[in-house]
């Protein structure tokens, strides 16, 4: 592989990756205004919602977005273009159809899912509330796997950069509409602070819409220059028949793989306050502290967990190329390359979340629960770091066409979640449900790299020696941590604003310690393919503009 097909690669799915993570910064900004409008007891209502919003879009999806993207890589590839533009109509009605199909589903079955959801010390205000939670958040339902089927196309098309600016577009429209309705009718209104969340969960649409239509406008202009390729081709497409097939065969394995996936939500939702509750501990208790490490504790672990997000979607087309092109020593290096990539970015920022666990909790949610808020997420920063790896892991699977393999794998970490979240819940307590997902993701990451290598001869040696280079960059960081806490920089007993300050020294100070450390064993120089003085004037110039 050429280097400039290696920067191609990385920087296709960093630009992915930077938008998703801005739309989750914005995402993690709202929470704390958001608590505060809707109250902390409500939170374990988004979570829950959310949780099987992923579901239902996973099922109507049926994995078309990851299918069309790879279909659109093929045959743009093959220079194909009349069927690259039959595979982004048939995908649209597809998703349109299954969205509305699910949403009427979804709002048949709310109210008996709110009562299983809820457990046995429900009360039939609860109920009420999720149910409405949940027939509000049909409509999303319909307009986000529609949204979906645009960006699957242009990432086919390697086009990542409208990717990542349609989540930003779709976080910044979501988080502005859901704190200005939320308040408007909390506050101006003077309603019940449900209502905050009733909105919230409006905003998704709201979002998604704005997306879409963010695209009809970027298609003037980027979508006919397809079209005027297929007007010139004179070879006949594929039939719609067998295309349909074929987003079948690549959408059903992505859909099993998603459901699964999210398996440990599944579990942690539906049999957390049960598990918790007779082992003792107090309904309230057990409902807060879900809503802390479903709410909380998941909006900063998904900071890192964008480096999933946006290998999984900037890999699919490099890897589904190599293999058209059976260029397996190329393969090889994209697998090595987004591996090395991932755990240099991802391994210190979710370090920070562990030793910085109680000084993030407090900037972020203020001194109310910072003991639990603070352990569950020193605990979550290890899932933080395993739940980015994982999906990775399969979306590789999937593209290298190890389908019913991942899925398999997949069904293994189910049984492994279900096997360990009891008896962890029961004797370790709330953090019992974290360490069983550790677990799972463990268990996952290491069946389907084992596969890879068996398979496509790919050696990990390079990852582990990388990976110690990596493990000396942390120990750095962490000396850089005890040095300030020795220098007075406590955070928890500071003023939130003067706390902000103090963290953020910690953060920069730290970073820079990881990167000058792991610049002396050459390592940023080798994963991004230039000198040190480079990447420092490229990243001034960044900074400067």
């Amino acid at each position: 592989m050429t280097k400039g097909k290696k920067q191609s690669l990385i920087a296709g799915a960093l630009t992915s990756s930077a938008g998703i993570f801005i739309s989750k910064a914005l995402g993690l900004l709202y929470v704390v205004p958001f608590t505060a409008i809707a109250g902390e007891a409500n939170m374990s209502f988004y979570s829950v919602a959310y949780t099987y919003y992923d579901i239902l879009l996973s099922i109507c999806s049926a994995g078309i977005p990851f299918a069309v993207a790879a279909m659109v890589a093929k045959y743009s590839n093959n220079e194909d273009y009349k069927t690259v533009i039959l595979v982004r109509r048939l995908s649209m009605a597809l998703m349109l159809l299954s969205g509305f199909v699910m949403a009427v589903l979804f709002i048949m079955v709310s109210g008996p899912l709110a009562s299983s959801v809820l457990g046995a010390k429900k009360t039939p205000e609860d109920v009420a509330i999720l149910r409405n939670v949940f027939m509000i958040l049909s409509l999303a339902v319909v307009c986000v796997p529609f949204l979906s089927s645009f960006r699957g196309f242009y990432q086919g098309l390697k086009d990542l950069k409208s990717y990542a600016f349609s989540q930003v577009l779709e976080q910044l429209t979501r988080v502005i509409s859901l704190l200005a309705l939320g308040a408007f009718f909390v506050y101006i209104l003077d309603m019940n602070n449900i209502f905050a969340v009733y909105m919230a969960v409006l905003s998704t649409s709201l979002a998604a819409i704005a997306a879409i239509a963010y695209y009809l406008i970027y298609d003037r202009k980027h979508y006919q220059p397809i079209k005027d390729l297929a007007r010139h081709q004179t070879t006949r497409p594929k039939e719609v028949g067998e295309l349909f097939q074929e987003l079948l065969l690549f959408g059903l394995p992505y859909l099993i793989t998603a459901l699964l996936g999210n398996s440990m939500n599944i579990v942690n939702n539906n049999f957390f306050i049960n598990t918790a509750t007779s082992a003792g501990s107090s309904y309230e208790d057990a409902k807060l502290a879900l809503g802390i490490i479903q709410v909380q504790c998941n909006k900063l672990t998904s900071i890192p967990q964008v480096l999933a997000l946006g290998f999984s979607t900037g890999i699919v087309p490099y890897v589904t190329i190599s293999l058209e092109n059976r260029n397996f020593k190329e393969l090889r290096r994209n697998v090595l390359d987004c591996l090395d990539t991932v755990l240099y970015i991802g391994a210190p920022l979710c370090f920070c979340l562990f030793a910085l666990a109680s000084p993030i909790y407090y900037i972020m949610y203020g001194k109310g629960n910072l003991s639990l808020g603070s352990e569950m997420l020193a605990w979550s920063s290890l899932l933080a770091l395993t739940g980015t790896l994982s999906p990775i892991c399969s979306s590789l699977m999937m593209s290298l066409r190890f389908r019913r393999q991942s899925i398999l794998y997949l069904i293994i970490g189910f049984g492994v979640k279900l096997a360990t979240f009891f008896p962890l819940v029961k004797y370790t307590g709330f953090s019992g449900a974290i360490t069983s997902s550790v677990a799972t993701s463990l268990v996952i990451i290491f069946l389907n790299l084992n596969l890879i290598k068996q398979k496509y001869k790919v050696q990990y040696a390079r990852v582990w020696r990388r990976l110690g280079v990596i493990v000396i960059g942390l120990i750095a960081m962490n000396g850089c941590f005890v040095l300030l806490r020795w220098a007075g920089l406590t955070v928890v007993n500071a003023s939130r604003l003067i706390g902000v300050l103090q963290l953020a020294a910690y953060g920069i100070l730290g970073m820079i310690t990881y990167f000058i450390t792991t610049a002396f064993f050459r390592l940023p120089q080798h994963l991004f393919h230039m000198s040190l003085p480079a990447m420092v004037r490229r990243m001034t110039r960044k900074v400067i503009r």
